[in-house]
């Protein structure tokens, strides 16, 4: 694999390590689940696309996420752990959504202390796939704002499980070229960093996207791509650090409470609630969803939640201004 770097500015300062992608934080996105809303695409401002600098801020607070699609919650994990994992052997992790996985199919990368690198993906609904040769450099440790680079990549393409449909090469050019803070729906995110990403291709029209990362994490925040005219938008429905705590200021009710399948729960206040957040927590305090809130009723579903005691949040403008518990039985 050949990359060729264009290091466009690089200020050894201080305040610049704020800037840096280093992968020793960027690492603990692998041990953690990534909460994802696909966005419907009329509510993203595709002018954040092109707010570009240092300490810019992005305001999406305005997304919505698109109607009957599911919220993803996407793990890494070792490709041994996917069906498919003998034909990807030049990758040491696996992304995937365990419950939609027979639909969303499998990615295959190769991280490593200085890159991250895509080496493939297999779609089981199908058995469409591709494996890479010069597998697809996607990001570089550390990286620092204002850097550049391009790499090429080689790929087969298959149409179904043994049938080749195509040969597939091209470049793909990564430049990190904003940092400041992302206004999501929930809340506000600082320490972000706008990685934008050129790709060309053998075979058809280039194609762009554009990802938020929290730097301290490597965090997906919020995600934009077009292709051929195909576009995808979505972000992460995950808490902002730092949430206050506050008296709750406005009453809430659950009914039927306990509850075996579905309750209803009310926010009583003569205010509209909207892009509000309700978060559940179980006994230990670990979030199990999060709900986007637009309406001063929301019907809660037990779907694969176990029976028990749970506590909920309704977090507007980062702050809990209603709280409470359910029980499941």
């Amino acid at each position: 694999m050949k990359t060729k770097f264009t290091l466009l500015l690089v200020l050894i300062t201080i305040h610049l390590s704020a800037q840096t992608i280093a992968y020793s934080n960027f690492s603990a996105s692998l041990s953690s689940t990534l909460n994802a809303v696909i966005a419907n695409n009329a509510s993203f401002n595709t002018a954040l696309n092109t707010t570009t600098g240092n300490g810019v801020t992005w305001n999406a607070s305005s997304l919505m996420p698109q109607s009957g699609v599911p919220t993803l919650h996407i793990i890494f994990a070792s490709p041994s752990t996917t069906p498919y994992a003998s034909l990807f052997t030049n990758c040491n992790y696996s992304q995937y959504d365990p419950a939609l996985a027979s639909m969303l199919g499998y990615t295959y990368y190769q991280f490593d202390g200085d890159s991250i690198s895509k080496t493939g993906d297999y779609e089981p609904s199908t058995d469409a796939h591709e494996i890479y040769q010069d597998a697809d450099k996607k990001l570089v440790f550390p990286f620092a704002y204002n850097q550049s680079f391009t790499d090429t990549y080689a790929k087969t393409n298959y149409s179904d499980a043994t049938t080749i449909s195509s040969f597939q090469t091209g470049t793909r050019t990564v430049t990190f070229n904003g940092y400041g803070t992302l206004i999501l729906p929930q809340g506000t995110f600082t320490n972000v960093a706008l990685i934008s990403d050129l790709r060309t291709n053998s075979l058809g029209p280039n194609s762009t996207s554009f990802t938020w990362f929290e730097i301290s994490t490597g965090r997906q925040l919020m995600f934009f791509s077009e292709n051929a005219g195909s576009v995808t938008s979505a972000y992460t429905n995950d808490i902002p650090m730092g949430i206050h705590n506050v008296k709750s200021s406005i009453s809430s009710s659950v009914f039927p409470n306990p509850f075996s399948e579905t309750t209803t729960l009310r926010i009583n206040t003569n205010k509209h609630i909207a892009n509000a957040l309700l978060r559940v927590t179980n006994h230990l305090g670990q979030t199990v969803q999060v709900i986007l809130v637009d309406s001063n009723e929301i019907v809660f579903k037990k779907e694969s939640l176990e029976n028990g005691i749970y506590f909920y949040s309704l977090i507007d403008s980062n702050e809990i201004v209603t709280s409470g518990r359910f029980i499941i039985e």
